[in-house]
């Protein structure tokens, strides 16, 4: 059953108000003055709104306190979904205000409309967030049982977790960023998402992450195209326990990791390789290694032998391919490249070497780099 807050009844009488210039009253169920343009009249029982209330009717007063507590003027019933939830009376003589009548029953019932739904849109976008707050939160455990949830939240349904990021939202657009992903046609209300700090989290209901691969590709143009905000997404895997999709959350934030090296807008789990293991190494290990093996090349060149190394593999370790690529002479690469060797202890043309390379220069990569 619908009960109208105060605040809002106030809002309501003061804007009608600045429209018609008359006195308003707004009378609960209860037949009580809960709002008012006369302050001294908040509080007090209105005999003609608890006829009102009674008679499912419109009621006009002619004069003064002929009912308890009302003055002249006229009271009309308020509906919320076909029940009376209140009753607004206009106060003042009979001619001036029965014309305002019809209208301000239907602005105030369009104002209690709005408000409601956005209540329950406030109450769903707080739902999201605290379900998927403590999924992102709750430690993983293979051993543990899922833990219980307050909620009540299906976690057997298959879901697939996502989570998207750009360099930053910025505190005007988050908003817009809500509003944009509500009223989707491409994002299904079945679907929930929050956003925290400069991510966003979604935990699909989809049977397939090829399905979710689609829907963000969509997704990531229409939320350029109306905030240019540049998003990436990282997708998990198929989940369907509340265990599982804590677990997808962790694989989407390394997919989402992946997407700086493997420059994809979409990044999914099930697709990456090594990025597995590059990406689900913790940033303090990522950082040792990385430092480990690359401290010994000068800061003012590590960004030109790190594109030089990689051009490198691309090539397939050809001096010319990768001296052509880079626009240089093969003797100027070469030399470049054997400064790698001289700096790190590591000859990027000996296999192992490489490898322990390229890790270090993927390592140096994720932990340094911003998304954008």
């Amino acid at each position: 059953m619908m009960e109208l807050a105060a605040p809002l009844a106030q809002e309501i009488v003061t804007q009608m108000k600045e429209i018609i210039h008359q006195e308003i009253n707004f009378m609960n169920k209860q037949a009580i003055i809960m709002a008012s343009t006369d302050p001294d009249r908040i509080g007090k029982m209105h005999g003609g709104a608890k006829e009102v209330i009674k008679t499912k009717r419109p009621l006009t007063i002619a004069t003064d306190y002929s009912y308890p507590g009302s003055k002249k003027g006229i009271n009309i019933p308020i509906y919320f979904e076909q029940e009376i939830i209140g009753v607004i009376g206009i106060t003042g003589e009979k001619e001036k205000v029965q014309q305002h009548g019809e209208l301000i029953k239907k602005m105030t019932e369009i104002l209690i409309k709005e408000d409601y739904l956005k209540d329950i849109l406030s109450k769903q976008r707080d739902r999201s967030r605290h379900i998927i707050s403590a999924l992102l939160h709750q430690e993983i455990s293979s051993k543990a049982a899922d833990t219980p949830d307050p909620f009540s939240y299906d976690y057997s349904i298959p879901h697939v977790a996502v989570i998207g990021k750009c360099t930053s939202i910025p505190l005007d657009l988050r908003n817009d960023l809500h509003k944009i992903i509500e009223q989707s046609a491409i994002l299904d209300h079945k679907h929930i998402f929050t956003i925290l700090s400069d991510q966003l989290y979604i935990l699909f209901r989809e049977e397939t992450t090829s399905n979710v691969q689609h829907i963000l590709r969509q997704l990531v143009d229409e939320i350029h195209s109306k905030t240019t905000l540049p998003f990436r997404f990282g997708i998990g895997l198929r989940s369907e326990s509340q265990k599982e999709a804590r677990q997808s959350f962790i694989q989407a934030a390394d997919a989402l990791k992946w997407t700086i090296l493997s420059n994809h807008t979409v990044e999914l789990y099930q697709e990456m390789d090594n990025g597995i293991l590059y990406a689900g190494l913790s940033e303090e290990k990522a950082a040792h290694y990385s430092h480990k093996i690359l401290s010994g090349i000068p800061s003012d060149e590590r960004e030109e032998l790190k594109l030089l190394f990689f051009t490198y593999g691309e090539t397939n370790k050809s001096v010319a391919k990768s001296a052509e690529k880079l626009f240089l002479h093969k003797n100027t690469f070469q030399y470049k490249l054997n400064k790698i060797q001289h700096y790190t202890g590591y000859d990027p043309k000996v296999v192992n070497d490489y490898v322990v390379l390229y890790s270090a220069f993927v390592l140096e990569s994720l932990s340094s780099s911003t998304i954008v």
